[in-house]
């Protein structure tokens, strides 16, 4: 596997830096959006990446420009455009159009930008939205996906959730906005269960990957 880091300009005035990760001849691209404060170092992209791994994708874990400045900016409509206007030109210059599927898997603020992201490219992206918060569910409703929250994440209550029609749902009782419980071991049990859920995932859409060669 080859490991590439891109820079990319933003609207930080730093570089952002992108990892790529690329198996020969690799038919779908997973392309990882992180959180306002959850990297693609932590534990669900980790164990999600190696997944796709398996499963012979390629994957593109991105960093936003006020991430590469160390900065924590409030979170706010004109962030989230900065961000998404960032990435549509770096997109831009990457050669994304040799997958025969792409694949977005976000994290809370992550879910916004890379439905945003979506809507800005016009390309047949499939989505999976780890927690996302409220301003994503007009693209949860648009997609086919996989939607992963728990019961006490305080950004996505049950009332977000009963706005949710057609998306495959996963929904942890107990689990907050990390999808982690109190209990550490318990824990580690529902980062099976949602392991399990992305493979199963993983494995219809590497179908359709097939069904299009």
């Amino acid at each position: 596997m080859k490991i590439q880091e891109l820079v990319f300009p933003t609207a930080w005035d730093v570089n952002a830096i992108f990892k790529r990760f690329e198996k020969e001849n690799a038919a779908t691209l997973v392309v990882e959006f992180p959180g306002a404060h959850y990297s693609t170092e932590l534990p669900l992209f980790h164990y999600t990446r190696k997944l796709a791994f398996q499963f012979g994708f390629d994957v593109l874990s991105l960093e936003y420009g006020y991430q590469s400045a160390r900065l924590k900016p409030e979170m706010n409509d004109q962030l989230i455009e900065s961000i998404v206007t960032d990435l549509e030109l770096a997109f831009n210059t990457l050669d994304i159009q040799k997958y025969k599927q792409v694949i977005f898997l976000s994290k809370s603020l992550g879910t916004c930008i890379a439905g945003l992201l979506d809507e800005r490219l016009r390309m047949d992206v499939k989505h999976i939205f780890l927690t996302p918060i409220a301003k994503t569910i007009p693209f949860i409703n648009e997609h086919n996906c996989l939607v992963v929250t728990g019961t006490e994440d305080p950004v996505f209550t049950e009332t977000e959730r009963s706005q949710i029609s057609g998306a495959r749902l996963l929904v942890i009782d107990g689990a907050n906005h990390g999808l982690e419980l109190q209990d550490a071991m318990k824990s580690l049990e529902v980062m099976i269960g949602i392991l399990e859920q992305v493979d199963r995932y993983y494995a219809e859409l590497s179908g359709e990957a097939e069904d299009q060669e």
